[in-house]
């Protein structure tokens, strides 16, 4: 891995140093450097090379030079090169939540004494709570949701729906058995190259059913 150092006699460092942060804690830096035409070096910047550590700051892990750097031609005997390299501020990342308005199934069945049964079911509209992971993860690395924070459902007046089971003994052997659903898919996973670094974004969303279980005893 190499790294690189500019002196006076090389590339000359202009004041114009930009960090840019993300929301994932991918950061960019972009810096100008200028030399003098008939002594200008196109190799001393390469696409993949890291800054040195000074340069890399505040990145935690180094930044790496992303796309290949610009040249122009100044017009007054000096060429300028604009580098531009990615790193990170961190490895935690950051959640956003939202909550989106989706369909909800609730089955009902049931079954009788005498072996009847029977089911139907019905669709409703819920808010489902929607987590959106940022993180900056280097090359090589594969990034999965945490399982934090719960995700839940919610009526539209806002109350949110319960988790589990319960039954009710409705006498004569018969019984209600109420199941509420609660789970978490991956709605989405999005994956973009900055060289030495991915930015990856994660969407995942609640999801869940109802169900209701009726059982009738014999007649009394």
């Amino acid at each position: 891995m190499s790294y690189i150092y500019k002196g006076a006699e090389g590339w000359v460092k202009q004041p114009n140093r930009m960090v840019k942060t993300f929301r994932s804690g991918l950061c960019m830096i972009q810096q100008d450097y200028i030399q003098r035409k008939d002594k200008v070096d196109f190799f001393s910047f390469r696409e993949g090379d890291r800054l040195s550590d000074e340069d890399s700051e505040p990145c935690i892990d180094g930044a790496f030079i992303f796309p290949a750097p610009e040249y122009k031609d100044m017009g007054n005997g000096f060429i300028s090169c604009t580098v531009t390299a990615y790193g990170r501020l961190n490895t935690d990342g950051v959640v956003d939540l939202n909550k989106r308005l989706g369909t909800y199934v609730s089955t009902f069945t049931y079954s009788t004494f005498a072996g009847g049964f029977g089911s139907s079911s019905s669709e409703s509209q819920k808010f489902f709570d929607v987590a959106v992971y940022r993180f900056a993860a280097r090359k090589g690395e594969f990034i999965t949701a945490p399982d934090t924070p719960e995700l839940c459902i919610y009526e539209l007046d806002g109350t949110k729906l319960p988790v589990g089971t319960t039954r009710t003994e409705t006498g004569n052997q018969s019984f209600i058995i109420k199941t509420y659903n609660l789970s978490r898919q991956t709605e989405n996973y999005e994956s973009t190259s900055y060289g030495e670094f991915l930015e990856v974004i994660i969407s995942v969303s609640a999801t869940g059913n109802f169900v209701q279980d009726s059982a009738f005893g014999p007649a009394a």
